[in-house]
């Protein structure tokens, strides 16, 4: 792990966004690696940057956890995430007393999360109740999502 590119990493306006936020390849990709990398005064082996991309993970999820919920119980993980086990234990490094367990542990498949909160999505829509939750979209209240339009 190498502490400096973390400091780099962490100091991307993504981190100090308030929530609800979400993330992915439009913000975090190789280029976006790529020129934190050549700011570096020497090139890191990638067993370096690994580590430092997996403690960039498990720290901005530990800290935006304990930030949202402070007496967080339990941490399920799922996605691909769930399959790596240096994740996972930097996760309840920091998070300590707090389990970290997948998905799988409590019978949801952790590949097929998505799946299935599109399938509950569908099932709020068919049975006319919302499939959001205002306080975290910021939505004016509670919508049911989707139509249906039999063919």
């Amino acid at each position: 792990m190498h502490p400096a590119l973390l400091r780099a990493l962490l100091g991307e306006g993504y981190f100090s966004r308030q929530p609800p936020k979400s993330t992915g390849r439009d913000d975090f990709h190789p280029a976006w690696l790529q020129r934190h990398l050549a700011a570096l005064e020497q090139p890191l082996p990638p067993v370096d940057v690994q580590a430092t991309l997996s403690a960039l993970t498990a720290g901005s999820v530990a800290d935006a956890l304990l930030q949202a919920m402070p007496q967080v119980a339990e941490l399920v993980v799922c996605g691909g995430g769930a399959r790596n086990t240096d994740l996972l234990n930097r996760l309840s490094e920091a998070l300590p007393g707090v389990p970290c367990t997948p998905s799988d542990a409590h019978g949801l498949p952790a590949e097929q999360v998505e799946a299935v909160a599109f399938a509950w999505l569908a099932q709020q829509t068919l049975h006319g109740l919302p499939g959001n939750l205002p306080a975290v979209t910021g939505a004016a209240g509670p919508r049911v999502l989707g139509a249906i339009y039999p063919a």
